[in-house]
C-alpha cells in the first residue's frame, strides 16, 4: 500500500493540476488574515468555508489524474480496486488535512488576537471535519462515480455549495454555526465528524463498485 500511495502522489504532483486548488487556497487564506479577523473561532469557520470546497477539489484532481485504461492497469497492478481507491481517498484526505493544519495555524502566526491551544484544537477539529467532507464529495464527484471532467465540476460544486444553503443542518451548518457563535463546537465536532467519515467510507466504496464497470 505504501508503494502505492507514493506512486499516486508522484503521478499527482507531475500533473501539476493540484495548482489551482493551492494557489486559490493560498490567495483566500492571505486575504482573510492580512488583518484583524475577528474571534478566532468566527475566524476559523470562515476558513472551513475555504477549506471545504478547496479539498472537494484536490480530490477530484487525484482521483482524476490516471485516465481509466492506465488506472485498470494499475489496479491489476495494485492487486485489486479497492485497494486504488482507497489509496486515491487516503491520498486526497491526507493533502485536505494538511491544507486544514495550515489553515489552523496561520492565524496563530499573523493575528493581533491570542489564539489558545484549546481554541485552536477545536478549530482545527472543524477545518479538519470540513477538509474531509469535501474529500467524500470529491470522492463521489470524481472518477469513477463521474467520469466527464464538466459534469464533475457542477455536481462537486452543487454538493458545495448546497449545505451551505441549510442553516444548520449538518454536516457543514451546523458546525459553521457552533464556530461562528462559540456555542455547542464540542457536540458539533462530533456529529459533523462522525458524518464526514460516514460520507468518506460511503465515497470510497461506491467508487470501488464502480471502478471494474467503467476502467
Amino acid at each position: 500500500m505504501r508503494a502505492l500511495v507514493g506512486y499516486l502522489v508522484v503521478d499527482v504532483l507531475r500533473t501539476q493540476r493540484w495548482l489551482p486548488p493551492l494557489l486559490l487556497f493560498a490567495a483566500v487564506l492571505g486575504m482573510l488574515y492580512a488583518s484583524d479577523a475577528g474571534p478566532p473561532l468566527a475566524a476559523y469557520a470562515g476558513t472551513c468555508v475555504l477549506v471545504h470546497p478547496v479539498s472537494a477539489w484536490l480530490a477530484v484532481v487525484v482521483a482524476g489524474t490516471e485516465g481509466p485504461v492506465r488506472r485498470a492497469v494499475t489496479a491489476v497492478t495494485a492487486g485489486g480496486w479497492a485497494r486504488v481507491q482507497v489509496a486515491v481517498t487516503a491520498v486526497s484526505a491526507a493533502g485536505a488535512l494538511g491544507l486544514a493544519l495550515v489553515a489552523a495555524v496561520v492565524p496563530v502566526l499573523t493575528q493581533p488576537r491570542p489564539y489558545p491551544p484549546a481554541v485552536v484544537a477545536q478549530g482545527f477539529g472543524g477545518l479538519a471535519v470540513c477538509a474531509l467532507v469535501g474529500v467524500g464529495v470529491g470522492v463521489l464527484c470524481g472518477r469513477p462515480v463521474v467520469d466527464r471532467v464538466g459534469w464533475s465540476v457542477l455536481a462537486a460544486g452543487g454538493l458545495v455549495v448546497l449545505p451551505l444553503l441549510f442553516g444548520r443542518t449538518p454536516p457543514i451548518g451546523n458546525l459553521l454555526w457552533s464556530l461562528s457563535h462559540g456555542d455547542g463546537v464540542p457536540g458539533a465536532l462530533a456529529l459533523s465528524g462522525g458524518l464526514a467519515l460516514l460520507l468518506v467510507a460511503g465515497a470510497t466504496a461506491l467508487a470501488t463498485a464502480l471502478g471494474p464497470r467503467r476502467g
